[in-house]
């Protein structure tokens, strides 16, 4: 006997309801060993907002679930978005694992008058121990941070290029002082 269209669609639907489920605890049992806490759960149907509390200060890890949409991440500023499919969920997690290490870093700006960027770009740390002008200005133009001018022009007016760890006290800035760059 022949299941009936309506029934046949609700067993697809719970069918759907339940994998959807079991990505998102999979995924959220995953990042709480990565930050070795548990995410704060917010749930407003169909959204659900995992937080990450820094313990050292800095802005939270946020990583908010619809289903039938991409994930969206958000390490500092700037959105991240990752498909709902093995390769991506499984980039989405080497992503934050390296972010929690220390391995990746968020580098945005600050302009003369102290107004922050709205944006951020990562980075790898390792690229981030920049030590002179011109390979500070590579590196932006390779994360489409600034180009050339525009990071000249912020450095020279009194802006800080800004170096964001999961951890903190890991932090620091770049600022020219007279031709020279100096970390700060």
């Amino acid at each position: 006997m022949e299941m009936p269209a309506t029934e046949h669609m609700r067993f697809y639907f719970f069918k759907e309801v339940d994998a959807m489920n079991l990505l998102l605890k999979l995924l959220t049992e995953s990042l709480n060993r990565i930050f070795n806490e548990e995410a704060e759960i917010t749930k407003r149907e169909p959204e659900t907002l995992l937080s990450y509390a820094n313990p050292s200060g800095g802005k939270p890890v946020q990583i908010v679930y619809r289903p039938s949409e991409d994930i969206k991440v958000t390490l500092n500023k700037t959105a991240r978005y990752y498909q709902q499919d093995t390769a991506s969920i499984e980039q989405l997690q080497k992503d934050i694992a390296s972010y929690a290490e220390g391995k990746t870093v968020s580098i945005d700006y600050t302009d003369h008058n102290g107004n922050e960027s709205k944006i951020d770009r990562l980075a790898k740390a390792a690229d981030a121990e920049t030590l002179n002008l011109s390979s500070l200005i590579d590196l932006s133009i390779r994360i489409s941070l600034l180009h050339s001018d525009e990071l000249k022009d912020l450095l020279a007016s009194g802006g800080t290029v800004n170096v964001h760890f999961w951890n903190c006290a890991n932090n620091f800035r770049y600022r020219q002082i007279g031709s020279q760059l100096e970390k700060i």
